[in-house]
């Protein structure tokens, strides 16, 4: 249905994405004139805590601050 105008596919983009097809037609998704934002939590149990996790959870931190 995207491809034919008659419907449309939410899509989650970090950076700048390329597209490769053309038939797709990308807009920016607004309220109010501003852009739509959607807040990502990460969690995980006290007690499995560990060097990996922490890594981890700090490399998140700089790609979303």
């Amino acid at each position: 249905m995207i491809i034919t105008g008659q419907g449309y596919l939410s899509v989650d983009v970090i950076g700048e994405q390329v597209w490769f097809d053309s038939a797709v037609k990308r807009i920016p998704l607004v309220r109010r004139g501003e852009p739509v934002t959607k807040t990502y939590c990460v969690f995980w149990k006290k007690d499995n805590s560990g060097y990996y996790i922490e890594e981890f959870a700090e490399m998140l931190k700089e790609e979303f601050a």
